[in-house]
């Protein structure tokens, strides 16, 4: 048995319920960040990355993976590798039931891979890791490999991975905590100046002008989120809120979700300092540990990212 049980999630900080896709890229970004920071292509670090990508961007690997974990598997670095390189655990005995391994005829025995595991005939790679394999899919830059399989020279990311996704931060498409926070507060002017208009209207009773002064608000922001994509000023910056999943506008129960702490700051007494304590936690969540997705976005499943017409 293995002496080391590995959880990728847990050992890069990765959210479990993202998709293979945005886990793909965000362990992409991170291992950019250390090429960056002239961190060679053999350090250890770098060479987990590798090994997480191969793991979790594609589904199919990924989906193993989870049921290695789920059946409390001990898996080592090596296994990982060879699961991310070739889409499958290197000893199909592991799981009880599981298939021979392709080309192998019953009661051959299996081959054994240079850590000493039976691994059988490897199917072709499922995910390859930008510049892994000198040679092969994906190769580009460098010429030499670890015994890993590693890259041991400089790796061109361009012609694998879009370049934007390697600017000022991880996720250039979705603004900064700091951006939103500034289209925030342009908002929140331009709907307090529209709901003081309402307010005008009923002047003659304090209560009806709050309460239309609300709506309104709500209505700015929630409504025209729903019902335009995104709210005016995120608009004039060029950017849009979408569903994560289809691309879609949000819908009125998304952006509701999106604001839950607008609506909570109309209620009596407690409802501004809850609300006010909701804003923190939710800047303080957009980050790129979190790809510049905000609790109360990922709550409501949609994403803020700039139109796709703009640059």
């Amino acid at each position: 048995m293995n002496d080391q049980t590995i959880d990728l999630y847990a050992l890069f900080n990765l959210d479990r319920e993202a998709t293979s896709r945005e886990l793909g890229l965000l362990v992409l970004a991170r291992d950019a960040d250390l090429e960056n920071k002239g961190v060679p292509a053999t350090d250890h670090r770098r060479r987990q990355l590798e090994t997480a990508y191969g793991v979790l961007s594609e589904e199919a690997t990924r989906r193993t993976y989870d049921d290695a974990l789920g059946a409390r598997l001990q898996l080592t670095w090596p296994e990982l590798e060879h699961l991310g390189s070739f889409g499958e655990l290197p000893d199909a005995n592991l799981f009880p039931g599981s298939a021979q391994s392709p080309g192998q005829s019953p009661g051959q025995p299996q081959s054994q891979s240079p850590f000493g595991y039976p691994m059988g005939t490897p199917s072709p790679p499922t995910a390859a890791y930008p510049g892994s394999y000198p040679g092969g899919p994906g190769a580009v830059g460098s010429t030499a490999a670890s015994s890993f399989g590693y890259p041991t020279g400089p790796v061109d990311y361009s012609s694998q991975v879009p370049a934007q996704q390697y600017g000022v931060h991880p996720y250039p498409d979705r603004p900064s905590a700091g951006l939103r926070l500034g289209m925030t507060l342009l908002d929140s002017l331009a709907a307090v100046s529209v709901a003081g208009v309402a307010s005008l209207m009923f002047s003659f009773n304090d209560t009806l002008a709050g309460i239309a002064a609300a709506v309104v608000s709500l209505a700015y922001f929630i409504g025209l989120e729903a019902y335009t994509g995104a709210t005016p000023v995120k608009h004039l910056f060029g950017y849009q809120v979408r569903d994560l999943q289809t691309g879609a506008k949000p819908s009125l129960e998304q952006s509701a979700k999106r604001y839950w702490w607008r609506i909570v700051g109309y209620l009596p007494v407690l409802g501004t300092i809850v609300a006010f304590v909701g804003m923190i936690v939710i800047g303080s969540s957009i980050n790129s540990a979190n790809q510049f997705i905000g609790v109360h976005d990922r709550w409501a499943g949609v994403e803020v990212v700039r139109k796709r017409n703009r640059a």
